[in-house]
C-alpha cells in the first residue's frame, strides 16, 4: 500500500490529519481516456497570462452558478468553493500549531485536513510558501508568482497534489466523501507543453487527464474542467516536470532549477483552487 493510501485510510478512520509524511518521487499515470457516458460530458476552461487566466477562472465560476459557498456545510446544487492559501499563517501557529515549519516564516507544510471546512481533503502534507519557494529552491527565483497575493502551494518530493472532495465540516470530525462537478486551478510558471496537468477521478476510475497550456516565464495559467454531473470524487494536479524541493528528516534540499533560470526542468506551482 502506498504512503497516500495508508495516510488516507488512517484519516478516514480517525478524522485527523496532522501527521507529516513524505514520499519519494513516483512515476505519473499514463494519459487517461474519458469514460464514454453521458455523465462524463465536460467543458474545458483555460487561459494564459493574468488577464486571460482571470477571465477563464471567472467563466468557470459562473458556469458553476457564480455563488461562493465558502465553508457552508450545506450541500448546494450550484456554486463553488475556493482556496487561495493566503490565510495560512507561516509562523508556526496556523491550524492550532499543527503545521510543519520548513523555513521559518516562509514555508510550511499543512495537515491534510487544513481545508476540511471548505470541502477539500489532501492526499498528504503539501507546502504553502509566502516567498515563491525561493528559500527552498533558489533556482525558481522570480518564476513562482502568486495570482492572489501572497502565498502559493506545491508538493515537495514529488509533483502530484491529490485532493478528495468531502462534505465541509470541522476538522475534528470524520470526513464524509462526496463528488463534485468540476475543479480548476491557477498554475504558475508552466512554460512547456505537457509538463503540467490535472487528472480527474471517480473512485479509482480516471475520467481524463487534461494538460495546462504553457505561457511565458513567470506567467500564471488557469485550467478548469466542468463535467455534466457530480462524478468527480478526487483530482490530482501535477504542476511541473520535477519536484520544487525535497524535505526529509527536517532538512530541505533544492529541486532542479527552472528552465528559465539555467535548468532543464519546467518547475511550477499552483495558486487558487476552485471547485464545484
Amino acid at each position: 500500500m502506498s504512503t497516500f493510501a495508508r495516510d488516507a485510510a488512517g484519516l478516514r478512520r480517525h478524522g485527523q490529519g496532522q501527521s507529516i509524511h513524505t514520499e519519494l518521487l513516483e512515476p505519473r499515470r499514463l494519459l487517461a481516456v474519458i469514460t464514454p457516458t453521458a455523465e462524463a460530458g465536460f467543458t474545458v476552461f483555460s487561459g494564459v497570462g493574468t488577464t486571460a487566466a482571470t477571465n477563464a477562472l471567472n467563466a468557470f465560476k459562473a458556469a458553476m452558478g457564480g455563488v461562493d459557498n465558502a465553508g457552508d456545510p450545506t450541500q448546494h446544487a450550484t456554486g463553488s468553493r475556493r482556496i487561495n492559501w493566503d490565510g495560512v499563517l507561516l509562523d508556526g501557529t496556523d491550524f492550532g500549531g499543527k503545521t510543519k515549519t520548513i523555513v521559518a516564516n516562509k514555508v510550511v507544510g499543512i495537515p491534510i485536513n487544513r481545508f476540511q471546512t471548505r470541502g477539500a481533503l489532501f492526499g498528504e502534507v503539501y507546502a504553502v510558501a509566502g516567498d515563491g519557494f525561493t528559500s527552498v529552491n533558489p533556482g525558481v527565483s522570480g518564476q513562482i508568482n502568486a495570482f492572489s497575493p501572497h502565498s502559493t502551494f506545491a508538493h515537495f518530493n514529488d509533483v502530484g497534489i491529490e485532493t478528495d472532495f468531502i462534505k465541509p465540516s470541522a476538522a475534528t470530525t470524520t470526513p464524509v466523501h462526496e463528488a463534485s462537478r468540476g475543479f480548476g486551478a491557477i498554475f504558475t510558471d508552466v512554460e512547456r507543453s505537457h509538463s503540467s496537468e490535472i487528472e480527474f477521478l471517480n473512485g479509482t476510475t480516471s475520467l481524463g487527464e487534461f494538460f495546462v497550456p504553457p505561457g511565458a516565464s513567470g506567467q500564471v495559467e488557469f485550467l478548469g474542467v466542468l463535467f455534466n454531473a457530480p462524478i468527480v470524487t478526487s483530482v490530482e494536479a501535477s504542476p511541473g516536470s520535477s519536484p520544487l524541493f525535497f524535505f526529509h528528516n527536517n532538512v530541505h534540499a533544492s529541486g532542479e532549477a527552472d528552465l528559465s533560470n539555467g535548468g532543464t526542468e519546467d518547475i511550477a506551482a499552483v495558486d487558487d483552487f476552485l471547485y464545484a
